[in-house]
């Protein structure tokens, strides 16, 4: 089988090239926000680094209000143009410094694969600020990390070219900062960071298992029976072209043109090793991820 090579990454479709949420994700998280106190409201929420609005969109039918947030102009533009018309405001602002908000004037905040890259303190306080006293913060994501359900001996190959290398500082360690740290330990920095200052009804799930490096009784994680953030299976080339779509490997190889791609890379090896002739067959993935709730703390209320 020839090399195969991803097309250049193109901004225009990173929607299209990352997986999406459980459908039941949005209705579990305002059943925990519901279940934490019955007075609990459901007029506004705000999805903070929204990206595209992929979550964002998800939002609407459970709120009067919602607002998504995210310091790229671009990516607002393009969060806008797959919303539909009155439903969803989008605001340009970092997640650390929402001044367009009122003090304790928002139900939910919600930061779906992207709380790694924010100044953990810095964003916790503004969000307590902004939340009413029964509001609820819930963050989560996908590692990145991937097994192949089907093809076992393919799960080292892609941790070798993806995580290792986002924590190897002479790889792609600087293009991720301490994001990856953040986000390979399933979280556990926030978890931490909010049992300090006193936010209560903390929840954190993480699957297939436990993501930490070194758990704690101090900052439990559980383990749900299935996958409750991300559900997805999808092809070959598709999957490629999700790997391409991972920005830290694109600014290692944008930084250094004369190497071979990453993903590129990474595909070969485990198309290699999984005997692969097609690249339209369907491939079983089981994604690891890490959903992560509470609420503000009891001197907010």
């Amino acid at each position: 089988m020839a090399p195969i090579v991803a097309p250049i990454y193109d901004p225009e479709n990173y929607q299209e090239n990352r997986p999406t949420y459980k459908p039941t994700l949005a209705g579990a998280i305002v059943a925990f926000h519901k279940e934490s106190n019955p007075n609990a409201q459901t007029e506004f929420a705000v999805d903070v680094a929204t990206g595209t609005g992929i979550f964002a969109r998800e939002l609407p039918k459970y709120f009067d209000k919602v607002v998504g947030t995210d310091i790229s102009a671009e990516m607002l533009d393009k969060a806008r143009s797959k919303s539909q018309a009155d439903t969803i405001e989008y605001v340009q602002s970092p997640a650390e410094s929402l001044s367009f908000l009122g003090d304790k004037t928002v139900d939910l905040i919600t930061v779906a694969s992207g709380a790694h890259w924010l100044d953990i303190p810095a964003f916790l306080a503004e969000a307590r600020r902004v939340l009413k006293p029964t509001g609820t913060l819930a963050i989560f994501s996908y590692t990145g990390m991937v097994k192949l359900s089907e093809y076992p001996q393919c799960d080292d190959i892609l941790r070798s070219y993806i995580i290792d290398g986002a924590l190897d500082e002479n790889k792609f360690g600087p293009y991720w900062g301490t994001a990856s740290r953040v986000l390979l330990e399933g979280y556990l920095e926030y978890h931490k960071e909010m049992a300090k200052n006193g936010w209560v009804g903390i929840q954190r799930s993480a699957y297939p298992g436990v993501l930490d490096s070194a758990p704690s009784p101090l900052y439990p994680v559980n383990v749900p029976p299935e996958a409750n953030v991300i559900e997805l299976n999808m092809t070959w080339r598709k999957f490629h072209l999700y790997l391409s779509s991972i920005g830290p490997l694109n600014g290692y190889n944008r930084d250094h043109p004369d190497e071979d791609r990453t993903c590129d890379l990474a595909m070969n090896a485990i198309v290699l090793a999984a005997g692969v002739t097609n690249m339209d067959e369907v491939l079983k993935l089981d994604w690891e991820q890490v959903l992560l709730m509470g609420h503000p703390p009891a001197d907010s209320r």
